[in-house]
């Protein structure tokens, strides 16, 4: 008598128990199944890091390796902006084979000169500052004040140009350098004081430790260079385009 009235709750117990369990179970599976979408989310993300650190590397070190002889220095720069605009524009992340095409693709000459003009006014700009430097009369302190202004207007041209000539090979040279220079002037307040301080970080950096050169150093101020040329572009209201020439259009055409 006692017997059985004691077994009904424990079999109402029992049912309890395996309910509790089945549905645990379910509970289980169900995390099982969620986390497994995470960790290959979280695997593909880790191997794209790995890539992107990958092709930096090999990027920049094809862009050091190029430049070594320095007449090449123009031919190298403009490269690596072409490979690393088609990797971070059109996705295009075989920046090795990039760079090589490039390199063969486009004429050295028309392309050295293109780059390499830019580059010897920013030199002539230095050296004309670190001629006045010294002071003196009140014509040097104004010949400095002047050689300044022609610096940051060079560094800030050259970085127009650069970026330009990566995706316009064909726009003519007076047409570059005046797009780059107006672009220079245009942005004097906002773009040309983070290109000189981006210009100088660079240099003070690779005197400092040349070991930075070997690991990233170059491509990351070629980055930073694009970046800034990019967000000059646009505040100015100029997009992505030139507007010099017929090439405004087809360039508007191109990054619509």
């Amino acid at each position: 008598m006692s017997t059985s009235s004691h077994n009904p709750p424990a079999v109402a117990l029992g049912v309890r128990r395996t309910g509790r369990g089945s549905l645990t179970g379910t509970q289980s599976a169900h995390s099982r199944q969620a986390a497994q979408p995470l960790g290959d989310l979280a695997r593909a993300r880790i191997v794209a890091a790995l890539r992107a650190c990958f092709n930096c590397l090999v990027l920049n070190l094809a862009l050091v390796l190029t430049s070594v002889p320095v007449v090449t220095l123009p031919i190298a720069v403009n490269a690596a902006a072409v490979a690393l605009d088609r990797w971070r524009v059109d996705g295009e992340d075989r920046v090795v084979r990039e760079f090589l095409h490039a390199l063969r693709s486009r004429h050295p000459g028309p392309t050295a000169l293109a780059i390499g003009a830019p580059f010897a006014a920013i030199a002539i700009a230095v050296e004309e500052v670190h001629f006045f430097l010294r002071g003196g009369a009140p014509v040097n302190w104004a010949c400095l004040g002047f050689g300044a202004a022609s610096l940051v207007v060079a560094i800030s041209s050259t970085s127009f140009v650069i970026v330009l000539r990566a995706r316009f090979p064909e726009m003519p040279l007076p047409d570059l350098w005046s797009e780059g220079v107006r672009l220079a002037v245009a942005n004097v307040l906002v773009s040309s004081p983070l290109f000189a301080i981006e210009y100088t970080a660079a240099v003070l950096l690779g005197f400092l430790d040349p070991a930075l050169v070997l690991i990233g150093l170059p491509l990351a101020f070629l980055s930073l260079v694009r970046l800034t040329a990019d967000a000059g572009t646009r505040r100015t209201g100029y997009g992505r385009a030139p507007t010099t020439g017929n090439l405004g259009a087809r360039f508007r055409s191109k990054t619509s």
